[in-house]
């Protein structure tokens, strides 16, 4: 079995490369490596990204949850836009360059929290940093696909993980150190609603 550096990287970006960030991953206790099956993160990858490039077979998405002060812009902040599938939806962020997911936060961004949904051709190196998923959440919107999960797993563990990631942050100060706020706590990005139509135009089909 190959053998986790002691900290390492994953590097993510959109498919055109123009907008470049890394996460460090100190331990892998730093995160949760999930699978999100959700009708919304499906929507999502394809909204801004017909060509999409993140969906598995299955509808799922491989995502890393983990604290934004380990996230790094590297290129193309200003490429960084954000959308809500909803008035009452979380942040999703895009680039504008060529339509790519980057990462999700919460609408609340005090909350020290990042989801990196990572491109197929990212999966398998990220893997070797991240380890084996950890939870697969909200099978019963997945693709009629053989490989499809029967039963959610984990995520009890992956909410009690990403709540005590959030308080270790606040109590070391971490929180504070995020690239994707400015200093009044507003986003670094613009921020639109994606329309009702625009929402079931890129909803998958087996969802509709």
């Amino acid at each position: 079995m190959k053998k986790r550096p002691a900290a390492a990287d994953v590097h993510h970006s959109c498919r055109c490369r123009a907008t470049q960030t890394v996460a460090k991953v100190p331990a892998r206790i730093a995160g949760t490596h999930l699978r999100c099956y959700c009708a919304d993160c499906q929507t999502a990858a394809c909204l801004h990204d017909p060509q999409q490039d993140l969906l598995l077979p299955t509808g799922a998405s491989d995502i890393w949850h983990t604290t934004p002060d380990h996230l790094t812009i590297l290129e193309g902040t200003e490429n960084l836009r954000i959308y809500r599938l909803s008035p009452r939806g979380g942040f999703r962020w895009y680039a504008s360059c060529c339509g790519s997911l980057m990462f999700s936060t919460l609408k609340n961004m005090s909350i020290p929290f990042v989801s990196l949904p990572l491109r197929l051709d990212e999966q398998a190196e990220a893997a070797d940093v991240l380890g084996p998923v950890q939870c697969h959440a909200f099978i019963e919107s997945a693709r009629p696909h053989p490989d499809s999960p029967r039963n959610s797993i984990g995520m009890r563990l992956a909410g009690t993980r990403m709540l005590t990631r959030a308080i270790t942050a606040w109590l070391s100060g971490r929180a504070a150190k995020s690239p994707l706020k400015q200093p009044d706590g507003a986003p670094i990005a613009p921020v639109e609603v994606s329309t009702l139509a625009a929402r079931k135009a890129a909803r998958p089909s087996h969802l509709r």
